[in-house]
Order: C-alpha cells, then sequence, then structure tokens
C-alpha cells in the first residue's frame, strides 16, 4: 500500500489543505459514497474565536459516525455507533469492522482528492451531476474505459467530466430548463458539451444534444449507445446556431492514441462497428433529429430560447399545407381545423401535442402493408420521445371525426386511446404526457410533478367555449377505458392481420 494512504498528520493535513476543500466556506466539502456521508474542513476561526474545523466527519447510514481532526500536532479519531452512545477513542482495541470501515472510508478520500487535484473526474463527482436518476449503463461503461486510458485520448475533444450548471444558465436561469439536462462531457476543445435531455426517467431512453460553446442547441444521437457509436469517429463535431455535423472528409485520417482501443471495446461491448464516413455518421444524428427535432423546438421556446436557425425542418412539418396531406384527400375533422388556427397562436398548450404534418413512410415503423398505412392517418404529435396520435379507418365507412384515435410509439407499439377526435381533444385538456409500456397506454401517477403547459388555461377554455365541453377530471373512467371496451379487440385482431411479425 502507497505511502499516501497512511494514516498520518502529514497525510491529514494534505486532504485538509487540498485545494478542493473549499477555503471560504466554512460548511466545507461534502462527499457521497453510497450510504455514508463526508464533510471535509479547513481550519477556521468562529464568531465566538474559537478554532473551529481542521476535521474530517463521516456519517455512515445515519448511525455510524467516525470523526477525525488534528490539533496540535496530533490526530484524534472518535467513533459512535449510533446516537445513542457517546463517542470513544478509534484504537486497536476497536471492532474490527469500525476500523475496516474506517480505512476503506479513509482510501476513498484519498483517491478522490487526489484525482480533483490531478485534473481527473473521480466518478462519485461524474454521478453527483446525476442526481435522483441513475447514471445510464452505457456511460458507467465508458467511465471505466477512460479512466483506463484517459480522456481526450480515444475520441477527440470527448472527457467525461463534472459539469455546473454556469454553461446552462446563459440560455435560460429557470429551475425547469436547468432540471431538463445534464451536462457529463467535453464535445470539443472549444468548450462545447453533450448533454442528456431528460424526458425519461431512464436516462438510457433519452437522447443526447450538444451545446455550442458559441451558441446552438442540437440533436446529436437518440440515446448513449448512438453517441458512444459516434465517437468512434474520432472527429470533433462542429456546432454552431444553426447545425451541428461531424465533418472528416476524405484526407483527415488523424487518430487518437487509443482510438482501436475504443472500438474494440465499443465492439465487445455495445456490438458497434465503425462509423467511416461523414455520411454514416450524418445518418446517426439525422435519426434522433427526426425522433426528437420537433419536441425539442418546442421545449426551447418554452424557455423563449432562439430557434431561428436550426429548425427549418421541424417549422416545414407545422404549415397547414403539410397538416392536410395526412389526411389523403379524406375530410379534416372540423374540430382539428379549429385547432390548428387555435395552436397558431397558443403554442404550448398540452403537454408536448401538436398537430403537425407526417411522410406516410412514418408508418413502415411499424409496418410494410400497404392497408396498414392507408387505414392509419398520423396527424399530431403525442410525446416528447416521438410518439404520434393517428385516427384508424376501421373500413366502417366513418366520416373521420368519428373515426377512434390511437397512439404509435415506436419502440412500445400501439394502443386505443380515444373513441373519436372530440374525445381526444377532452383528454389533453388533463396535460400529462402519455407513455406506452409495451403493453398498454399509460398516463404519469405524479401529475403534481410536471409543470403546467404554458397555455392550458386557454386551451381548457377554447375547448368549453367552442364545443361546450368541460375539462376531463377522471380520464381513465371518462375517456380511456370506454375506448378501449369498444375498439381494443377489434383494433388487435386488425392490427394481427396486418402486422403479424409485431
Amino acid at each position: 500500500m502507497e505511502k499516501k494512504y497512511d494514516f498520518t498528520t502529514e497525510n491529514f493535513t494534505r486532504i485538509i489543505n487540498s485545494d478542493t476543500v473549499p477555503a471560504h466556506d466554512h460548511n466545507g466539502l461534502d462527499l457521497e459514497f453510497g450510504d455514508t456521508e463526508i464533510t471535509i474542513k479547513k481550519p477556521y476561526i468562529d464568531a465566538d474565536g474559537e478554532e473551529m474545523g481542521n476535521s474530517i466527519f463521516i456519517l455512515h447510514d445515519n448511525t455510524l459516525c467516525v470523526s477525525m481532526r488534528s490539533e496540535g500536532g496530533f490526530l484524534f479519531t472518535f467513533y459512535r455507533e449510533n446516537e445513542n452512545e457517546s463517542f470513544k477513542n478509534l484504537e486497536a482495541g476497536s471492532p474490527d469492522s469500525i476500523k475496516e470501515f474506517t480505512w476503506q472510508i479513509w482510501i476513498k478520500i484519498v483517491n478522490y482528492i487526489d484525482d480533483m487535484n490531478a485534473g481527473k473526474t473521480p466518478f462519485h463527482a461524474f454521478r453527483e451531476q446525476f442526481g435522483i436518476y441513475s447514471v445510464p449503463y452505457d456511460l458507467e461503461k465508458l467511465f471505466e474505459f477512460e479512466k483506463e486510458y484517459g480522456g481526450g485520448s480515444y475520441a477527440d475533444g470527448f472527457y467525461l467530466k463534472a459539469i455546473d450548471k454556469t454553461g446552462l444558465k446563459t440560455y435560460s436561469e429557470e429551475e425547469g430548463f436547468l432540471n431538463s439536462f445534464i451536462e457529463f462531457a467535453t464535445a470539443t476543445g472549444g468548450g462545447s458539451t453533450y448533454a442528456i435531455w431528460v424526458i425519461n426517467e431512464n436516462l438510457d431512453k433519452c437522447p443526447i444534444v450538444v451545446f455550442g460553446d458559441e451558441g446552438g442547441i442540437h440533436l446529436v444521437a437518440k440515446n448513449t449507445t448512438d453517441l458512444i457509436h459516434l465517437l468512434g469517429y474520432d472527429v470533433e463535431i462542429f456546432v454552431d446556431w444553426s447545425s451541428a455535423y461531424f465533418y472528416k472528409g476524405g484526407e483527415n485520417d488523424n487518430r487518437s492514441e487509443h482510438r482501436d482501443a475504443f472500438l474494440a471495446w465499443s465492439k465487445t461491448n455495445f456490438g458497434l462497428e465503425p462509423v467511416r464516413t461523414d455520411e454514416e455518421a450524418a445518418a446517426i444524428v439525422q435519426v434522433a433529429s427526426d425522433q426528437y427535432a420537433d419536441s425539442l423546438y418546442d421545449f426551447l421556446i418554452k424557455y423563449d430560447i432562439d430557434v431561428e436557425e436550426g429548425f427549418e425542418t421541424v417549422k416545414e412539418h407545422r404549415s397547414f399545407e403539410a397538416f392536410e396531406k395526412n389526411f389523403q384527400g379524406r375530410v379534416i375533422p372540423q374540430e382539428l381545423v379549429s385547432l390548428y388556427a387555435f395552436q397558431q397562436s397558443h403554442a404550448n398548450y398540452s403537454q408536448y401535442f401538436l398537430l403537425r404534418g407526417y411522410d406516410s413512410s412514418i408508418l413502415k415503423t411499424w409496418s410494410q402493408s400497404d392497408a396498414f398505412i392507408s387505414a392509419v392517418i398520423p396527424f399530431a404529435r403525442a410525446t416528447s420521445f416521438g410518439a404520434c396520435y393517428a385516427l384508424w379507418d376501421e373500413g366502417l365507412g366513418k366520416e373521420t371525426k368519428d373515426m377512434p384515435v390511437i397512439v404509435l410509439d415506436r419502440e412500445n407499439g400501439i394502443d386505443v386511446v380515444a373513441e373519436n377526435v372530440l374525445q381526444l381533444l377532452r383528454l389533453l385538456t388533463y396535460d400529462i404526457e402519455p407513455v406506452l409500456d409495451g403493453e398498454c397506454f399509460k398516463l404519469s401517477n405524479d401529475k403534481d410533478s410536471y409543470s403546467l403547459s404554458n397555455n392550458i388555461d386557454a386551451y381548457r377554455s377554447w375547448l368549453t367555449d367552442n364545443f361546450k365541453i368541460a375539462p376531463v377530471e377522471e380520464p381513465y373512467e371518462e375517456i380511456i377505458d370506454p375506448a378501449q371496451a369498444k375498439f381494443s379487440d377489434a383494433f388487435w385482431h386488425w392490427e394481427n392481420l396486418h402486422r403479424p411479425d409485431k
């Protein structure tokens, strides 16, 4: 064992005097290793003139306490197994379990301080920025790889690191915005960063965006696995307000020192083949953009962030001409025509819902059958992660306004939502983003955790004024359950006929 781990006055003082421990904040440095909380304080004089600090305090599982303090050139260590006991000296005759625990925590503290002093990011610090969320599995594995080979040594400009909210605050200081992104790595040597856009409690299912050091917020990958795939291309991303892309060119064959090791690692752990061309890289970025750009555009508008550049395709899909094409010559329900007019002056009126145009090819995600594609009419975005609402033409000669409404999710299937368009519009007054879990349509049980849409009150008033409909109070009992009771069996048989491999 290296001498730096010896529990001596010299090593203790080195930890206390580290620049990582704040000098002017008497609350000290707070660390957390699993169920163990640590506070490290530099020496200071309190208001009564008493010398305080110069200490390390350890609390494990809210029971075991260990206190280390240097005073007069001597080290003193005390412990207490629970709050009902008094502190005792930690010495040779103390319980082995207490001595072993204290020793292991001391080693972790030394390693943490040394990593910080060396400019490295300890996993504890990296994990801390994820708050209540688990670090995505892919990033945990990547952190282990980077710990062995070093940041910037396997992908140009890329370092995993702990990043505070300073950069995000240049766009907006609203809590809702700041809590929606977790920056976790540098993207370029100039200071651009990669961040997870938190639209799902499972961060493995969240898209990755890049924040340009000179401006611009753009989608890069649909998840962390796709980002790791792009890192294998080993070239910095180019970012400005209008776009973000990877450009290497045919003659650029510069390789990071450990790129080959990274490619072998990504193949072994994720089955990823190397990205070899600018076009292949662009295709990965495009997948993310196709699925999430529409939602990101509205999210940024909500916080008054400039979206004049970089979202041209999104704007095209929002024109009435694009919306009208969804119906392929069928009559557009008057309820949706009226809602489109309302939407033009009331952005963000129900969690991520948006009337917009879709290319019919989007339906091939679910089925190649012409009969399926001709019977399903997508017309609105349903969620932040790319699901859409559609009408189902049962072939019974119904007017479009009377057709049942279904929701289609790329990863989790299809389900019946409402008996008709008007019932869907009433469901929207609940102002909760729906989810499909692979089996059924759900709404969040934690409604209070969502901030209300900017124009939800105006939308509820519009619906009441135009259609004499009150907001829904019990969405399942009033809308979802009756619709599923009426249509689910028929839809299930029809779907099996036209999606045999679902």
